[in-house]
């Protein structure tokens, strides 16, 4: 027999009535309501999302913009009573800011994709668009790496809610001055830098963002840390030797620092800093040549730094790459 329970009503007269209900009877009818509460709040929850990528997708407001992606980066949509099957993914989203970003700065050059197969997302940069596609690779914690698809080249990470935006030296390197530079020209590859400068630049300056540009850094303050902690001595004469072979002199200082005049008051140099780090400094009048270009303008210069990466390599933030 199911188990009963007693319910008493006390009339006026002083007489009583006993009424039975079924237990199971009211454990069933709260757990109806509770999974009605359940998926209430979850529509609700759904509908929230709703808002939320809208204001990404159409906002004019870089503030709301950012405070968008932030809240998708983390946002939980599926729940244990309701589960959207198709989903755009946190990776999709964070290519959707970008995009919006430099659309609100009219410095909108790499193009947003979807593939029509899976409808993930994806950018493209004209130029390069056959030989390569970027995505982001999410962690765990909502942080991302922009990645090249078909080399897994990390070009940079990106933390939403830490603002930080760092450049991957090694990335850059591999991707476009050796791989992209043998299948497309100057030009194109300059291109591609100024919109990832554009990126940074616009996370620095509208979001506060602790960008480090690594090799893509064009001011003359900057100084690139290369792997060798000594004075890279075997370089250094390597150096000495290709420069003249281009036309170049290299001229060696005090403390053993180089320096080489290049073109249009453009100045490269080793050198040791205070600490001892020795760094390679670039130096010109308007403060727009990096690294980055005079690698990829300079053929001995390029291949002098590719064939001396023991020493040479420039360091990458160790906690993020």
């Amino acid at each position: 027999m199911s188990e009963k329970l007693q319910t008493v009503t006390f009339f006026p007269d002083g007489t009583t009535k006993q009424k039975s209900k079924d237990a199971r009877s009211l454990s069933t009818t709260g757990r109806l309501m509770a999974y009605r509460d359940q998926l209430k709040k979850n529509l609700d929850n759904g509908i929230h999302f709703t808002e939320i990528l809208n204001q990404l997708i159409t906002t004019d407001d870089a503030m709301v913009l950012l405070k968008s992606i932030q809240q998708l980066s983390t946002y939980q949509l599926d729940s244990a009573y309701l589960i959207y099957p198709q989903q755009y993914t946190r990776p999709d989203f964070y290519l959707i800011f970008l995009s919006r970003l430099l659309g609100l700065h009219q410095a909108e050059k790499l193009v947003l994709q979807a593939n029509e197969q899976n409808d993930e997302l994806y950018h493209e940069f004209p130029g390069i668009d056959k030989l390569g596609y970027f995505t982001f690779v999410e962690n765990p914690d909502g942080s991302a790496y922009y990645v090249e698809q078909h080399t897994q080249e990390s070009l940079f990470f990106i933390d939403f809610n830490k603002h930080l935006l760092l450049f991957n030296s090694e990335a850059l390197t591999n991707l476009l001055i050796v791989k992209l530079k043998k299948e497309i020209n100057e030009e194109t590859l300059r291109k591609f830098e100024l919109q990832l400068l554009a990126i940074g630049k616009f996370m620095k300056e509208d979001y506060g963002f602790d960008v480090d540009f690594n090799i893509l850094d064009p001011s003359n303050y900057a100084s690139y840390a290369i792997m060798d902690d000594q004075m890279p001595q075997t370089a250094l004469d390597k150096l000495f030797i290709t420069a003249s072979n281009a036309g170049y002199m290299l001229i060696t200082g005090m403390h053993n620092e180089a320096e080489l005049e290049l073109s249009r008051g453009i100045k490269m140099a080793v050198e040791p800093q205070e600490n001892g780090q020795w760094v390679i400094k670039i130096n010109d009048p308007d403060n727009r040549i990096s690294w980055f270009d005079v690698l990829n303008k300079y053929d001995f210069i390029r291949d002098w730094y590719l064939e001396n990466l023991e020493s040479l390599e420039i360091k990458n933030d160790p906690r993020y790459y």
